[in-house]
């Protein structure tokens, strides 16, 4: 009996490394996405540490440095969202998994938590009171 092999499918070279995940290639897109919303930031508000020379080629004519601006800011926007999506990825199957109180059960632990804070906000302002007093008493 004849046993059929497999046939192994060539895999790309390119979606090899793209789909390799490297240990500091987060942290380093993080960096380089805040530090460029950062410094479009600083262009787009007019701030006078950050300008474009208008001798500066293709850049500094016309309204070109705002343009530019607003694109790095988006790239940047888009790869702080590449950053941050992985860390919430594993977080929605667990929403899923959440269950809503009925209605009286979520009144009820409202006007529970709302006593609590009210005695609690009590609590600091009596002491609040006794440690003025006697600060004053003593100073006076």
């Amino acid at each position: 009996m004849a046993i059929k092999q497999k046939e192994t499918e060539q895999k790309s070279k390119l979606l090899e490394v793209l789909t390799t995940e490297y240990k500091w290639e987060n942290l380093l897109l993080g960096i380089l996405a805040t530090i460029s919303g950062a410094l479009a930031l600083m262009i787009i508000s007019g701030n006078t540490l950050l300008q474009i020379n208008s001798n500066f080629p293709i850049l500094g004519q016309g309204n070109n440095g705002i343009i530019f601006a607003w694109v790095l800011f988006a790239i940047s926007l888009f790869g702080l969202i590449l950053v941050i999506y992985p860390f919430f990825l594993p977080a929605i199957p667990e929403l899923k998994k959440i269950t809503w109180p009925t209605l009286p059960k979520f009144i009820d632990h409202g006007v529970r938590t709302l006593i609590f804070l009210f005695i609690l906000t009590g609590i600091i302002l009596i002491y609040n009171l006794l440690i003025v007093r006697l600060l004053v008493g003593r100073i006076l």
